[in-house]
């Protein structure tokens, strides 16, 4: 009986040993393996990690010369703009500065227009050479200025001793009926070559005739505009010739007919306050 159960005893630790014998390396092999697939596994995260943060770093290098690079483009930018501001305040300054101050180093020679264009602009300080019915010849000749003596000399005598660095001529309306143009011409040259015998250094305007109304220039023989635009003409040959500027000074009055508009004249040849400002206001901008 003993025997028989030592002998199943056996049989049953032979199976036993014979099961944990086979159990173990089995168990070895699932822990090794774990231990393999473990390691692998975090070789992959370490590597996902590092590939991660290659990427990271990558997009913020990129974000980073983004930025790098709009803030150099905003720089540009603005640098640009502070430029054409620069510029643009330059510009307006030399063209505020490029209008012509009238003081007493300016001179206006002319007939009973220019006298009206100095008096309703003020123009107190500038060299006042105008007088009712001057014409290019009497320019010359005539006694009208008057010393601090009460004595009267010509313009020219008077400009000797005065600082005048321009001179403004505005002559022709009276001359309109002048029977030889060409004699308007030659006066009209001497009177330039005289100015700069005296003031060699001077720089010298002379000025187109100023248009006529239409009801002005219709209805007279001489003063109409027909006889202003022969006359200009010849101011323009005079001005090429003796190399003097020449202003077009009607271009800025007249209407798109031509005319000195209706309302601008209350004889159809003098000028109102109005127009004797827009006539000033050209000289300033175009000398």
């Amino acid at each position: 009986m003993y025997g028989t159960y030592y002998k199943k005893q056996n049989k049953k630790s032979k199976s036993r040993g014979q099961l944990f014998s086979s159990i173990i390396p089995l168990i070895l092999i699932l822990v090794i393996g774990s231990a393999i697939g473990s390691i692998v596994i975090n070789n992959f995260n370490k590597e996902d990690i590092k590939d991660n943060e290659n990427i990271n770093n990558k997009v913020e290098g990129i974000y980073q010369n983004d930025t790098t690079n709009n803030i150099t483009n905003n720089e540009n930018t603005n640098a640009i703009n502070e430029e054409s501001n620069s510029e643009e305040e330059k510009n307006s300054n030399e063209s505020n500065n490029k209008q012509v101050k009238f003081d007493s180093s300016v001179a206006f020679i002319g007939d009973s227009r220019t006298q009206g264009l100095i008096m309703y602009n003020g123009l107190k300080e500038v060299q006042d050479y105008s007088y009712i019915g001057l014409m290019v010849d009497t320019a010359i000749t005539k006694k009208f200025v008057q010393t601090n003596n009460g004595e009267k000399i010509t313009l020219l005598e008077d400009m000797k001793d005065k600082n005048i660095k321009s001179v403004y001529i505005m002559l022709g309306v009276n001359e309109l009926g002048w029977s030889y143009p060409e004699v308007f011409k030659a006066k009209y040259k001497e009177l330039i070559n005289k100015i700069r015998k005296i003031k060699p250094d001077c720089k010298i305007y002379v000025q187109s005739i100023i248009p006529m109304t239409k009801s002005k220039s219709t209805s007279d023989n001489i003063f109409n505009n027909e006889n202003v635009e022969k006359f200009n003409k010849l101011i323009q040959e005079v001005a090429k010739e003796e190399k003097v500027i020449y202003l077009d000074v009607k271009s800025a009055l007249i209407d798109s007919e031509g005319y000195l508009p209706e309302e601008a004249s209350t004889d159809g040849i003098h000028l109102d306050i109005d127009y004797c400002e827009k006539w000033l206001n050209y000289l300033k901008n175009n000398s």
